[in-house]
């Protein structure tokens, strides 16, 4: 007899060790930046690249994030940012799920979960990001309820990116 996975979310404190945060950011979006061609060089801010001191920083100027264990395993993390420009609108960052463990609706949990939290807490509208280009990640979003609502091109960024937003009921 197969005995469920234990899941838990939970949030992860800026002082605590990061390096298995770390480990998953760098590893989950590894493949991404592998996939186009990123380098550290070319695109240093991805969180294929990021340190615990980044990480560390980022953490204590308002992003929160959040880690998903699998049975005692760190396997996924999302953050959530309060947009300081937008009323009622946040933005999910690092939606991250550890290769090996993709396509077992971890994402979507964890999107979920975001989007739960954001409710809660009076948020009416959430925004991410993405690399235009990635067209297997932006269907994903899009059967989430998300719709495009621009495409920028950064001077500092090897590709152009995709804004997609979701309204909350």
């Amino acid at each position: 007899m197969h005995t469920p996975a234990m899941k838990t979310i939970s949030f992860i404190q800026p002082e605590s060790d990061l390096s298995t945060v770390v480990h998953v950011l760098n590893a989950s979006h590894g493949t991404v930046a592998k996939q186009f061609g990123f380098t550290v060089e070319t695109n240093p801010t991805n969180n294929a690249f990021i340190d615990e001191a980044t990480l560390r920083l980022q953490l204590n100027s308002g992003i929160r994030l959040y880690g998903l264990t699998v049975d005692d395993e760190l396997i996924g993390c999302i953050a959530v940012e309060e947009s300081t420009k937008e009323v009622a609108t946040y933005y999910i960052e690092k939606v991250s799920v550890l290769p090996e463990y993709r396509n077992q609706g971890y994402g979507i949990e964890l999107m979920d979960f975001a989007t739960d939290l954001i409710r809660q807490t009076g948020g009416k509208y959430v925004s991410i990001a993405l690399i235009d280009s990635h067209a297997k990640l932006k269907s994903w979003y899009l059967t989430q309820g998300f719709h495009q609502t621009g495409i920028k091109k950064y001077e500092h960024l090897p590709f152009s990116v995709c804004f997609m937003s979701k309204q909350l009921n």
